[in-house]
């Protein structure tokens, strides 16, 4: 009988720190997994998303998860396209994505917000290869438990070809 409690006691008092560790383990993981929910419903989540699943265009499919986060004039403008003026935009460019860096976020009021963003990838292919630097305005506004893009405009764009000759 002694044993038993002598294994009961070391038992109770190894489970301890285990049963902590594992409450703080869930609660922690609970509260990542809430955090990413959040940051998905940001503005600057929504930039990203649009501009990662314009790079990874495959086919026409795709337009509808690109017009899903816009809105307004800028959504219709995308869905008049015809499927052969959106593959040649986003497919048949063969663009590679660089960079993208948010530089400015200003918020409206509490359903606009305008981010100024700078863009960077390269277009083409070999002795056409170019590095290409676009700055931009986007406004965003809450829709429908959201964010979507209501308008980008275009401020500055570099173009560096980094195969071609030029005399001085």
């Amino acid at each position: 009988m002694r044993l038993n409690s002598e294994f009961g006691s070391r038992f109770k008092s190894g489970f301890k720190p285990i049963a902590v560790f594992l409450t703080i383990l869930a609660l922690s993981t609970g509260l990542l997994s809430c955090t990413e929910k959040a940051d998905d419903k940001t503005p600057a989540k929504t930039l990203e998303s649009y501009i990662q699943a314009s790079f990874d265009v495959k086919g026409v499919e795709d337009k509808a998860k690109m017009e899903n986060l816009l809105t307004g004039d800028t959504k219709q403008r995308l869905s008049v396209w015809s499927d052969e003026q959106f593959l040649k935009a986003f497919v048949e460019t063969k663009k590679k994505f660089g960079s993208l860096k948010i530089l400015e976020n200003k918020k409206v009021n509490d359903q606009e917000v305008a981010l100024t963003y700078e863009l960077s990838f390269r277009e083409g292919e070999k002795d056409k290869l170019a590095q290409i630097t676009q700055r931009k305005l986007c406004t965003l506004v809450f829709l429908d438990g959201g964010w979507k893009i209501k308008e980008v405009r275009s401020q500055r764009e570099s173009i560096e070809y980094l195969q071609e000759l030029s005399l001085p």
